[in-house]
C-alpha cells in the first residue's frame, strides 16, 4: 500500500546531501543487489522444493474428510479435525506466498504467474474438503461442544470461534451449498488478477518530457512521483499520460469492476444478507451503521477541512482560477524535501518510534534491516507497484514486505505505514493460536498508521524551530489525511453506490462509473477545484476496488491510528502497553470493535472521526498562519 502521511528528513534543506542514486521502475531485476531483495528462499530452498511439496499437499487435501461424520464423537476429535484444517492452511499459504514473493517483482515472467496459478487451483479443492466443517458444527448441540471445551483445554481456545460460528448461523448453507461455494474460489478471483496483469504488465503509457528535456516514462509503479514532481509541466503531462491512457481501457475496467460485484450479489443473496455491504461486514461484526456513519460524518465536515484545504493550496501556489489535479498532490513549500537512503530512513523510523516500548523496536530492528529478508526494497523492471505487507507466515518465518522505494519522504513513510502491518502480524501471530492468529479486515489499518502518526509527531517535534521543515510536516500531515481518511471515505462512497446500483439490476458501465466518480470528487473537493478532461477515470487503476469494501478500513485505521498515537504520546509507556497487549496481540480473539475499545478508542461513536476532522482543519490553520508569517502573503 502507498504510504499516506508524513515527511521524514535528516537535516534541514541546506544541508542535506542527496542519497545515491537507487534501482527505478525500468531497473532489471538482475541489476538490483541481493542484499535488498526478500528472502523467498526462507520459506523453500528452491523451485524444486516448492514444488514436491505442492505435490504432498495436493495428495493430503482430499485427507480433511477423514472427520467427516464424527466431529460430535469426542473432544480429542473435534480438536485434531480443526488442526488438521489449519495445519493444511498453513501449507497453502506457504506455496502461496513463495509464489508471491516470485511473481510480485518479475510480473513480466509467465512461468512466475504460472506457479501462483498451481497454488491458486488448490484453494476450491481446499475449500472443497473442509465445506462440511461448519455446516456439520451447526448441526451438534451447542452444550456438547461447550462440554468438549470444558473438558479439553486446548479447544476452549476456540470458544470466540464456535461463538461466532453460532451468530452467523442463518448464513451457514448445508455442506452441498457450501461445497459450490468453494468451488467458485478461483472464478471469483478473476477479475483481480486480471486488474493487476492489465495494469501491472500489459498497458503501455506514453512517455512524457522530462524537466531536463529527456523522455521519461509513465508507468504505474512510477506516477506517484511523477504527480508530485517539483516541476507543474511534468505533472501535467503525467496525468495527461496516466488518465488519458486509462481512458482508452474504460470499458474492460468496467466489465472487471462489474464482475467483481456480481461475485458480491452472488454471496449476498447465497447467504441471505440483505446488501453486500452487510455481507462484506457482519463476518467481521460490523454493522453497516458504522460503515455509513463514516461516510455521513466526513462528508458533513468537507466544508470547513477539505474546501477549506483546496483554498490553502490555490493562495499558496499562486492559483487565481480552481485548483486542478495537477496541483493536487505536489508539496506546498519546494526545496525543503532532502532525499535519502533506506539504512538513514530506517534509522529515524527506529527514533520515532521508540515510545513504542523495547519489545516492539527490538522485533522493528531486525525487520527493517535487510539482511534479514524481510523487505524487497527496491522498485525493478515488471515489479509490482506500490506496498504491501503480507503477514500470513509470520510466526513461522517473518512477514514479506514489499516496497518501491524511491529515497522520497513518502517511501520513508511507506517503510513505517508496512512495518506497522508486519509488526501487527507478528506480535498476533506469536501471542495467539492458529484460529486467532490473523487481524481481521478492520482492524488492518490501524498499526499502518499510527506508525506514521507517531512519525510525523516526532519529526514536527524535531524541526519545531525551523520554519520551512515544520511548513513541510504539516503539508504532510495534511496529505496524510487527506489521502488516508477523505480520500478512502471517497472511495467508501464510491464502492457503496456502484454496489447498490448494482443491486438494483444495473449493469455498471463505463459512462456510469465515470460520471459517478466526477460527482464523488467534485464534491469532496469543492466548488474552487476543476476536474480534467479524463481525471475521472482515477478510480480504473484503484486495485482496493476489488478487495470488497476494504477501502473502509483505510478511514478508519487513520481515524483511530491518530488517536492511538495521541494516547501513546500524551501518557507513555502505559499507553503503548495497552495498544500493544490488548490490539497488536490479540489478533482476532474478539470483535474488532471490541478489541479496539479495550486499546482505548471507540470507534462505535462519531468522537474520534470529528476529532481527526478537528486536526485537519487545526492543521491548515496553522500551515495558513505559519506560511503567511514567513513569506507576507495575506
Amino acid at each position: 500500500m502507498l504510504a499516506l502521511i508524513a515527511g521524514i528528513c535528516l537535516a534541514s534543506a541546506s544541508l542535506a546531501l542527496a542519497a545515491p542514486s537507487v534501482p527505478g521502475p525500468t531497473t532489471p531485476r538482475s541489476e538490483v543487489p541481493a542484499k535488498y531483495q526478500w528472502h523467498s528462499t526462507d520459506i523453500f530452498p528452491n523451485d524444486d522444493a516448492w514444488a514436491a511439496e505442492l505435490e504432498s499437499v495436493k495428495a493430503d487435501i482430499p485427507s480433511l474428510t477423514r472427520y467427516k461424520g464424527h466431529l460430535s464423537e469426542s473432544a480429542a476429535t473435534l480438536l485434531a479435525a480443526e488442526d488438521a484444517y489449519f495445519d493444511m492452511g498453513n501449507r497453502l499459504y506457504k506455496l502461496y506466498v513463495y509464489a508471491q514473493t516470485k511473481y510480485d517483482v518479475n510480473q513480466g515472467d509467465s512461468s512466475l504467474r504460472q506457479m501462483q496459478g498451481r497454488v491458486a487451483a488448490l484453494m476450491p479443492k481446499f475449500g472443497e474438503a473442509t465445506s462440511w466443517i461448519e455446516p456439520e458444527l451447526l448441526t451438534i448441540d451447542p452444550e456438547i461442544i461447550k462440554g468438549f471445551m470444558a473438558q479439553n483445554e486446548e479447544l476452549a481456545q476456540f470458544k470466540y470461534y464456535f461463538s461466532e460460528l453460532w451468530r452467523q448461523k442463518e448464513h451457514t448453507l448445508t455442506a452441498g451449498e457450501e461445497r459450490v461455494m468453494a468451488l467458485t474460489g478461483n472464478i471469483r478471483s478473476v477479475p483481480g488478477d486480471a486488474h493487476e496483469a492489465l495494469l501491472g504488465v500489459d498497458m503501455e503509457f506514453p512517455e512524457i518530457v522530462g524537466p531536463d528535456g529527456d523522455k521519461v516514462p509513465v508507468t504505474v509503479s512510477g506516477f506517484s512521483a511523477l504527480r508530485s514532481d517539483d516541476n507543474y509541466v511534468v505533472r501535467k503531462q503525467a496525468a495527461d499520460a496516466f488518465f488519458g491512457t486509462l481512458r482508452e481501457y474504460q470499458n474492460t475496467f468496467s466489465v472487471l469492476l462489474d464482475g467483481v460485484v456480481k461475485s458480491h450479489i452472488m454471496t449476498k443473496q447465497a447467504r441471505g444478507y440483505d446488501s453486500c455491504l452487510e455481507a462484506a461486514l457482519s463476518p467481521d461484526h460490523i454493522s453497516t451503521d458504522a460503515y455509513k456513519m463514516l461516510v455521513n460524518t466526513v462528508e458533513e465536515n468537507l466544508p470547513r477541512t477539505m474546501h477549506k484545504y483546496v483554498d490553502l493550496r490555490r493562495k499558496v501556489m499562486g492559483i487565481d482560477g480552481k485548483l486542478t489535479f495537477p496541483n493536487l498532490y505536489n508539496p506546498m513549500i519546494k526545496g525543503v524535501e532532502p532525499e535519502y537512503t533506506y539504512d538513514q530512513a530506517r534509522q529515524i523510523i527506529l527514533k520515532a518510534l521508540k515510545p513504542l516500548g523495547k519489545e516492539y523496536i527490538g522485533v522493528l530492528s531486525q525487520g527493517l534491516d535487510p539482511a534479514n529478508g524481510w523487505i524487497d526494497i527496491y522498485p525493478n523492471q515488471d515489479k509490482r507497484s506500490g506496498a504491501y505487507s503480507n503477514g500470513v507466515l509470520a510466526r513461522d518465518i517473518h512477514p514479506f514486505v514489499l516496497h518501491n522505494f524511491d529515497n522520497s519522504l513518502d517511501a520513508v513513510s511507506t517503510t513505517a505505514h508496512e512495518m506497522g502491518h508486519a509488526m501487527h502480524s507478528y506480535f498476533s501471530s506469536h501471542n495467539q493460536p492458529p484460529v486467532y492468529a490473523d487481524y481481521t479486515t478492520f482492524l488492518a489499518e490501524i498499526a499502518s498508521t499510527c506508525n506514521e502518526a507517531l512519525l510525523t509527531d516526532y519529526l514536527l517535534k524535531k524541526y519545531d524551530d525551523d520554519v520551512d521543515m515544520k511548513l513541510l510536516l504539516l503539508n504532510q500531515r495534511l496529505e496524510s489525511i487527506r489521502l488516508t481518511i477523505f480520500r478512502q471515505t471517497l472511495f467508501a462512497d464510491f464502492e457503496l453506490r456502484f454496489h447498490e446500483y448494482a443491486e438494483q439490476g444495473n449493469a455498471l458501465t463505463a459512462d456510469y462509473l465515470n460520471g459517478l466518480y466526477a460527482e464523488l470528487i467534485q464534491k469532496y473537493y469543492g466548488p474552487d477545484f476543476a476536474l480534467g478532461q479524463d481525471d475521472e477515470c482515477e478510480w480504473m487503476f484503484i486495485p482496493h476496488f476489488y478487495y470488497n469494501f476494504y477501502v473502509f478500513t483505510y478511514a478508519t485505521g487513520l481515524t483511530s491510528g491518530l488517536a492511538m498515537a495521541d494516547e501513546i504520546s500524551t501518557h507513555g509507556d502505559k499507553a503503548a502497553r495497552r495498544y500493544i497487549d490488548n490490539m497488536l496481540k490479540a489478533g482476532s480473539s474478539a470483535p474488532p470493535l471490541d478489541i479496539l475499545r479495550s486499546a482505548g478508542v471507540d470507534l462505535e461513536t462519531p468522537a474520534p472521526i470529528l476529532s481527526a476532522m478537528d486536526v485537519f482543519e487545526r492543521t491548515v490553520e496553522e500551515f495558513d498562519k505559519l506560511w503567511t508569517s514567513k513569506y507576507g502573503r495575506k
